[in-house]
C-alpha cells in the first residue's frame, strides 16, 4: 500500500503518432515501407491492449496525418512556413508529390485511425506539430513555430480535439517555444530527462556517443530511474512531464538486450509506485510495424507488472492531460491534510 499522505505513483504513456512525416529526412517510404504499413495493424493492436489493462495515454499526433485528402491539407497549411537552412528538413516541397487520400496514400494520411483512438476510452489526442516541426534547426523561427502551431490546433478542432498536450519532434524546444505553447493554451509537455545524454540537440549534435550512450541506458541503469514527482508549471508555459524511457521495439537478433530492456522498465516502474513518483514511458507506433506480435507481448509484460504494481501500490494510469489535473488534485488533498493538521 502507499505510505499514508503520499501521492500514488502515475504510468505516463506518450506515442509520437507520425507516420513517414517523422522520418522522411532520413528514410524513404520504400526504405522503410513494412513498418509504415504495419501501423495500420498496430494501432488496433495497441488500442486493444490499452483497454484490456485500463491504460490511458497520449497519441501525439501530426497535424497532417489528420486530414484524409491532399486537397484538404494544402487549403489548411500555415501563412508562414519554416526555412531551414537545411532544404531536406522542410516537409512542403514534398506535398504535391503524396498521394491523393488515405486509401492511395497510407504512409501520410491517418484520419481513420485517428477516429479509432478518438473513439477508444481514456486515449487523449495531442499534438506533435503541424508538420513535425523542428525547433532548433537554423535557422528556426519562433513565428514559424507559432504559425505551425496555430494550424494544428486548427485542424485538430475541425476534427473534434482541443489540444492540450505536445511533444516535440526530435525533442527539440527552449523556453521561447514553451511560451507559445502556453500562450495558446496548451497544458503539458513532454520534457527531457536530466541526464546530458538526452538534453534538446540540433540534428547535427546527434553523434554516434550520445546515441550509444543512450542505447546502453535502455538496458542498464546508466541514468537513474528517471522518475519524478509531478510539479507545477512554471508562469505561462506547459506543465512538463519528462520522458522517462523510450521503449525500443523488439528485436531477435539481440534476445538478451530485450530482457534487460523489460527488466529496466519493470524496476523503474517498481520505483515509481513505491516512492509515488511519475513515469513516462514512451514509443511510435511505427515501431510495432514489424513484429507485431512480439511488441504486443513485450507491452503486455509490462503491463502485467503494472497492473501487479497497481493493486500493491495504487499506482495509477494517466494520459498526459490527466496527469496535469491529478497533480492538481492531489495538491487540494495535501494542502487539506495541512490544514486539518494545523487545527
Amino acid at each position: 500500500m502507499p505510505v499514508a499522505g503520499q501521492a500514488p505513483g502515475t504510468l505516463i504513456i506518450s506515442l509520437d503518432f507520425e507516420l513517414h512525416w517523422g522520418v522522411r529526412d532520413v528514410k524513404t517510404v520504400e526504405q522503410y515501407r513494412e513498418n509504415l504499413i504495419g501501423v495500420r495493424r498496430a494501432v488496433p493492436a495497441m488500442l486493444a491492449t490499452f483497454a484490456e489493462y485500463d491504460i490511458h495515454a497520449t497519441w501525439a499526433t501530426v497535424g497532417f496525418l489528420f486530414f484524409s485528402r491532399r486537397t484538404e491539407l494544402l487549403q489548411a497549411l500555415p501563412t508562414e512556413l519554416p526555412r531551414y537552412d537545411d532544404p531536406r528538413l522542410s516537409p512542403y516541397a514534398e506535398l504535391d508529390g503524396i498521394g491523393q487520400d488515405e486509401d492511395d496514400d497510407p504512409f501520410h494520411f491517418a484520419r481513420t485511425l485517428l477516429e479509432q483512438i478518438r473513439s477508444s476510452p481514456a486515449q487523449e489526442i495531442g499534438t506533435h506539430t503541424f508538420s513535425h516541426y523542428y525547433c532548433l534547426e537554423p535557422r528556426e523561427s519562433v513565428a514559424a513555430f507559432r504559425a505551425d502551431l496555430r494550424a494544428a490546433m486548427v485542424t485538430a478542432g475541425d476534427f473534434g480535439v482541443v489540444l492540450k498536450s505536445m511533444v516535440f519532434p526530435r525533442n527539440q524546444y527552449d523556453e521561447r517555444h514553451l511560451r507559445v505553447c502556453g500562450e495558446m493554451g496548451l497544458k503539458a509537455f513532454r520534457g527531457n530527462p536530466q541526464s546530458w545524454i538526452y538534453r534538446p540537440r540540433i540534428l547535427s549534435d546527434e553523434t554516434g556517443w550520445v546515441r550509444a550512450a543512450r542505447l546502453l541506458d535502455s538496458y542498464c541503469n546508466f541514468s537513474s530511474h528517471n522518475c519524478y514527482p509531478l510539479m507545477p508549471a512554471a508562469a505561462h508555459v506547459p506543465m512538463n512531464l519528462p520522458a522517462s524511457r523510450f521503449l525500443r521495439p523488439y528485436s531477435a537478433k539481440l534476445p538478451a538486450a530485450q530482457a534487460l530492456q523489460e527488466r529496466r522498465i519493470k524496476n523503474d516502474l517498481t520505483y515509481a509506485a513505491q516512492q509515488g513518483l511519475a513515469y513516462h514511458l514512451w514509443w511510435h507506433p511505427h515501431n510495432f510495424g514489424t513484429q507485431l506480435e512480439e511488441n504486443i507481448g513485450m507491452l503486455r509484460r509490462i503491463l502485467e507488472h503494472f497492473q501487479g504494481l497497481r493493486e500493491r501500490y495504487g499506482i495509477q494510469s494517466a494520459n498526459m492531460a490527466e496527469s496535469t489535473l491529478n497533480f492538481e488534485d492531489h495538491a487540494v488533498i495535501q494542502e487539506d491534510r495541512f490544514a486539518r493538521q494545523g487545527r
